[in-house]
């Protein structure tokens, strides 16, 4: 499932809203308001036909992981199955941590990726780990970076 390219520019992945900031999340909810959804999510009771149709949206922007969480729990009810995305990736649980450090202690710049992608990429891993009540030095994560980078760039991290 993949992007979907919002007005202005750039695209919308919910993994990465969910993963990230507020101002993330109610650019989220704007892009619902667009195809009058928002209220679905926001509403006590929303109306059973656009819970549908919002859980729709959710399914065309999630990836298969994402999915997987939703599809059994909270078949074509929008509103629960954000609810649940939501818990997942705002959570503080043991295992959520231990993914959150793994995926920072596992990053590698790839060939065809650009450094501010991978620093984006270290950054939203931190953050995340940070949400979720960890404390995270601007040294780890610079360290973290550093070992992520291919040899090319040793002679920059020797330096610094």
């Amino acid at each position: 499932m993949g992007p979907v390219t919002l007005r202005g520019g750039g695209e919308l992945f919910l993994t990465e809203v969910l993963k990230t900031t507020n101002y993330r999340k109610r650019g989220f909810l704007a892009y619902l308001r667009t195809l009058s959804l928002r209220d679905t999510i926001l509403l006590e009771q929303p109306d059973p036909q656009n819970s549908e149709r919002c859980y729709s949206e959710l399914v065309n922007l999630t990836d298969d992981k994402c999915l997987a969480l939703i599809i059994r729990d909270a078949p074509d009810d929008g509103k629960k199955a954000l609810g649940i995305l939501r818990t997942h990736f705002a959570g503080n649980s043991k295992p959520r941590i231990i993914a959150l450090y793994t995926e920072l202690t596992s990053l590698m710049k790839d060939e065809y990726k650009t450094v501010t992608d991978y620093i984006l990429r270290a950054e939203r891993a931190v953050s995340a780990l940070r949400n979720a009540g960890e404390t995270i030095s601007d040294g780890l994560m610079i360290a973290m970076v550093f070992t992520g980078l291919p040899r090319s760039f040793r002679p920059f991290t020797v330096n610094i």
